[in-house]
């Protein structure tokens, strides 16, 4: 019978856990190599389809608008701003700004509406020039990833644009606010 000698058997369990970490480092590197093949192949994809559910949110916006119930249009058009960072599809860029164009048209519409064509709107303008620096930023951020620009590019543009987010919601915030307020100075005076 074979009998293993302490030495022996010491050897082959460090042997053993080197050879168990090796495996486990080369599984967890083939991993997240399929991953951001997937998420490369398919990223795009993903990003359209939140789009899409966005935009549904501007057609329950539309509906309210047909039915005359202009409050909770404005709430759902406020809500529908595709705000989220864009980082595989750049020809989305396009729709998405003509998409937020479109939804700023629909509060001015609205707007017109429940104030009577008296309504102020400072903040549509502040909205428009900051979705206008979302797309800018967007561009930027693209053409740093094809032109080799470093890490520590991507990381900047990403923090503007998550700065630009809250601007952007603040904004908003703030055109709804002023587009409520517009229909109650008619409805009280």
């Amino acid at each position: 019978m074979f009998s293993l000698t302490p030495p022996a058997s010491l050897l082959t369990l460090v042997l053993g856990a080197i050879l168990l970490v090796a495996a486990v480092a080369t599984a967890a590197y083939v991993v997240f190599l399929l991953l951001s093949a997937f998420s490369g192949s398919f990223g795009g994809f993903f990003e359209r389809a939140l789009f899409r559910r966005y935009s549904s949110r501007c057609g329950q916006g539309d509906e309210l608008l047909e039915k005359g119930n202009f409050a909770a249009a404005v709430q759902i058009f406020g809500e529908a701003f595709f705000l989220r960072p864009v980082r595989r599809d750049s020809s989305l860029l396009s729709d998405i700004a003509n998409y937020h164009t479109g939804l700023l048209s629909r509060l001015l519409t609205v707007a017109d509406e429940m104030g009577k064509g008296r309504a102020r709107l400072p903040s549509l303008a502040d909205a428009d020039r900051l979705l206008a620096e979302r797309l800018e930023l967007h561009l930027d951020y693209f053409r740093t990833r094809k032109h080799g620009g470093g890490a520590q590019q991507t990381r900047e543009i990403e923090r503007r644009l998550r700065a630009n987010e809250g601007q952007v919601r603040t904004a908003v915030s703030r055109l709804i606010s002023e587009i409520r307020s517009s229909e109650e100075r008619v409805l009280y005076h």
